[in-house]
């Protein structure tokens, strides 16, 4: 028997989470840490001279419950370094035997790429999931795909979840656009293949919609984008532009051509979960400002926007992209996979900025180092059980 008496012994059940962030994602991941009260876990990355990449864990993954944060941050790397040091860090973390690996894709990359539209083309998304599997990881977690059907490339024995941002735009619009009206305001989906989320806005937003589809009046001639609606031009004061993505933003000018030609006198707003914007976007961006009546743009953070920001400045046009935070939204997915929960639920599905989370809430009142183990928490009734 020990001196002075019986000594509390601590027994650690369960599997403690943590989450490692690329480079590029440290904002991301403080953000969505905030909401759990975890601490991210420690690595560093380093590059040799030769060009070569290495990385490190400076922490025990043994038996934890790993997710891995990775983000595109274009002014922080190159977006196929990104993957090459995510592909080392599953591979790492894989090697010191944990409990679970999971991989958050706030936006899952090459996601355009997702079918062969001609004989000899490779489906970069289907690829880039199939790697990551084999480095190591055991699910995914991302946020609106580019293309439903995606959902069927996650590999043999994996799990892609997919979470919606569409409450969240929903919400920055009712609060942001001045005047809203959802009886003059429409929502317009910019092609057949965006309709349904855009119906989910729509909905959502409980206004009326219309679509811009690109049609050929004729056989080999230059596409054409026509308005599709069954409300009167006139009674429109505001239309609400929703895509999944803006990249350049040439398809967002061409159909901002054609909503001016279509109501004149309506005030023009855009929203997508993610925001490329790549190669002169920011000056396609100008244009519409300036000629088509663009009030301004809104994306969320499944992408850094600092780039952007900064190419936005450099014309005189900081303040017209709204960036909308969508950590939380990540942090309920994360903590709802570690305890066990679908994230499909509608429950949390239904959850917008305003609601109360009772998961995250219960989760933010138990600091990581007492997280050993939680059981019997469901959204109706969360409690915590720990072990000192």
């Amino acid at each position: 028997m020990a001196i002075g008496g019986p000594q509390a012994i601590r027994i650690p059940l369960g599997h403690p989470p943590i989450v490692f962030a690329v480079p590029g994602s440290k904002d991301l991941v403080d953000k969505a840490m905030a909401h759990l009260s975890w601490q991210p876990g420690a690595c560093s990355f380093k590059t040799f001279d030769n060009g070569e990449l290495s990385v490190k864990l400076e922490q025990s993954v043994a038996n934890r419950d790993v997710f891995v944060v990775c983000a595109r941050d274009d002014g922080e790397n190159e977006v196929n370094l990104s993957i090459m040091r995510l592909m080392l860090l599953i591979d790492a973390i894989r090697s010191e035997a944990p409990y679970r690996v999971t991989i958050v894709l706030p936006c899952l990359e090459y996601a355009r790429q997702d079918r062969r539209v001609v004989a000899g083309e490779a489906i970069p998304p289907k690829l880039l999931l199939r790697c990551m599997r084999t480095a190591g990881a055991d699910r995914f977690l991302t946020m609106d795909l580019h293309n439903q059907a995606q959902a069927a490339f996650s590999p043999a024995g994996a799990v892609l979840d997919e979470l919606s941002a569409d409450r969240y735009l929903a919400h920055y619009i009712r609060t942001s656009v001045a005047g809203f009206d959802q009886d003059t305001f429409l929502v317009c989906a910019t092609n057949g293949g965006g309709m349904k989320f855009t119906r989910r806005m729509a909905d959502e937003l409980r206004t009326g919609f219309i679509m811009a589809d690109r049609f050929r009046p004729k056989a080999g001639g230059p596409g054409e984008i026509k308005i599709i609606a069954d409300s009167r031009a006139t009674a429109v004061e505001g239309i609400i532009i929703v895509d999944d993505m803006f990249d350049t933003c040439g398809s967002l000018a061409a159909v901002c051509e054609a909503l001016q030609a279509f109501a004149p006198q309506a005030k023009l707003f855009a929203v997508a979960t993610h925001g490329y914007f790549s190669g002169d976007a920011h000056v396609q961006i100008k244009k519409l400002v300036e000629t088509r009546g663009l009030e301004w743009l809104a994306v969320t953070n499944s992408i850094d926007q600092s780039s952007a920001l900064r190419r936005l400045s450099s014309v005189g046009l900081r303040d017209r992209l709204k960036v909308i935070d969508v950590s939380r939204l990540l942090a309920g997915g994360i903590i709802r996979i570690h305890l066990g929960e679908s994230v499909n639920l509608s429950r949390f599905r239904g959850l917008c900025p305003s609601s109360v989370d009772p998961v995250l809430a219960e989760a933010a009142l138990v600091p990581q180092q007492q997280y050993t183990h939680i059981t019997g928490l469901h959204e109706a009734t969360p409690r915590a059980v720990m072990w000192d």
